[in-house]
């Protein structure tokens, strides 16, 4: 069992570090020192206590032996750290109501409001400098260490860390790639079920003659993951793209390719939903019956797989699936940001509520990979995954020297991209416009020069929308509500 020191900045993560620490103590290769470091010291300190209960409540589960601490300063935690993990919110979730909910006055709708649109360049106004100050610190304390971020903007926050610092060792974590694969599984599963016969049916689209031998009814046909025979990781993907705006050209089980099944399942799904979707159908019902979409439409147009959860994939192509409120028919829902007040609250208090003597904590595993990706870098086993790093020709037709999003072959010590491929035209078309815009934004926070921000800003699809007059008032309005969280020369 190789020892390590993990600093966790963001340790008072009512969520991610949970699902962290089940991890870490779940697996048996790897024990040590984990250091929680937040600016909410309550918080890392509410974890810690859960963390060590965690180990007093399962010890026929728990596999490896770690020292978990709170520390005072950021330097503390991350004196010799052999892996940093972000994960952090940018100031409050009163300020991400400003990013989600302010844009509505101009009609700009957003999904989730944290990775682009005007949401996400106001969230990276408040994240660029912390993560500047996290690289310099790391660059002070621990410049061999590896650093995993999952805090959004992950891309521009990927580019701030190499920015500041650019011999770090970091990579951008996400998972909406694993939902994408979990879909295709499921409709391998379903193909792969049927006889013979039955699977000629389903390659030509016949939808009632697969749901009869499949013996299912409409709602049962609309859920593919239900008819999982296989992990996700059985799904081989080629990953293209940027976070959040990832893509996969090639998907295959077993040399099997998943992409013809994938568009047969899709034509299924429409006239499965024929009748399904009328107007006196409620919202919510509609929603759901219309699961996965926005995915499905952006095969059909590009033919290629959009590897992302839909309510990230359609804030890339806002003019498709975001023109207003009220069309918002597709599977997803917009992000009501007292939602997560109220869900953050909740959290708080369980967390408090499992530190009680009287109730267990029950270690419950993730899926996530973080742990995973830290055993291959000790040189315990290799792996293929998905991560962000810059452009340095693992995506060669897309925007140099920015975070784009491929698989990368991480074994001791190391993290190399592989070399996905162009995109198709179209698709990277589409992909660099986003792409560019987070480059040029990361660059010009660093210039300090807010006419490039703001020109960086009215580049966004969803801002071009309501004209450079709005777009620019919009931008100021932002900042204004922000200011208490920003560097001056945005206020001047």
């Amino acid at each position: 069992m190789k020892t390590i020191r993990i600093a966790y900045i963001g340790g008072g993560s009512k969520d991610w570090a949970h699902k962290y620490f089940a991890d870490l103590l779940t697996q048996d290769l790897l024990c040590g020192q984990l250091a929680l470091f937040d600016i909410d010291m309550p918080a890392a300190r509410r974890n810690k206590r859960y963390f060590d209960k965690l180990v007093r409540d399962n010890p026929a589960r728990v596999k490896s032996a770690w020292e978990c601490s709170v520390t005072d300063t950021i330097e503390q935690a991350l004196a010799g750290a052999d892996f940093v993990v972000i994960s952090i919110l940018p100031y409050s979730l009163k300020n991400m109501k400003v990013d989600v909910h302010y844009p509505e006055k101009y009609g700009i709708w957003q999904s989730v409001g944290d990775t682009t649109g005007p949401g996400g360049y106001s969230r990276a106004l408040r994240t660029i400098a912390y993560f500047r100050h996290f690289a310099a610190k790391i660059r002070e304390c621990c410049p061999d260490a590896w650093v995993i971020n999952y805090t959004n903007p992950l891309a521009m926050c990927v580019n701030t860390l190499y920015r500041e610092f650019p011999a770090i060792k970091a990579f951008g974590c996400c998972h909406e790639v694993f939902g994408a694969q979990s879909l295709l599984a499921g409709v391998y599963g379903m193909y792969s079920s049927l006889s013979e016969a039955g699977k000629k049916n389903f390659l030509a689209a016949d939808l009632e003659a697969v749901k009869s031998e499949l013996k299912v009814d409409a709602k049962q046909f609309g859920s593919p993951r239900h008819f999982k025979t296989v992990g996700r990781n059985a799904v081989k993907v080629n990953v293209q793209g940027i976070n959040h705006f990832t893509w996969f050209d090639k998907a295959e089980i077993d040399g099997l390719d998943l992409l013809p099944l994938y568009a047969a399942y899709i034509k299924m799904f429409r006239a499965n939903n024929l009748g399904r979707l009328g107007p006196f159908v409620p919202g919510l019902v509609k929603r759901k019956r219309n699961e996965e979409s926005v995915k499905y439409a952006l095969f059909e147009q590009y033919g290629r797989v959009a590897a992302a959860g839909d309510r990230h994939l359609a804030e890339f192509v806002p003019a498709m699936f975001l023109a207003d409120k009220h069309v918002l028919k597709d599977g997803f829902f917009l992000t009501p940001v007292n939602g997560r007040i109220l869900y953050n609250a909740l959290l708080k208090t369980r967390t408090k509520l499992l530190n009680l003597p009287l109730l267990k904590a029950k270690l419950k595993t993730s899926g996530e990979e973080g742990v995973r990706q830290m055993t291959a870098l000790c040189g315990l086993g290799d792996m293929r995954t998905n991560i962000n790093m810059p452009n340095r020709g693992q995506a060669p037709n897309l925007v140099m020297g920015t975070a784009v999003e491929t698989n990368a072959l991480i074994s001791l010590d190391s993290a190399v991209p592989v070399n996905a491929g162009d995109m198709s035209e179209e698709t990277a078309e589409l992909v660099n416009i986003h792409a560019q815009n987070q480059k040029d934004f990361v660059d010009a926070y660093f210039e300090k020069d807010k006419s490039k921000l703001l020109a960086v800003f009215l580049n966004d699809p969803a801002v071009q929308r309501i004209g450079a007059e709005n777009g620019k008032r919009l931008f100021e309005e932002m900042i204004r509500l922000n200011a208490a969280c920003l560097e001056d020369f945005l206020l001047q």
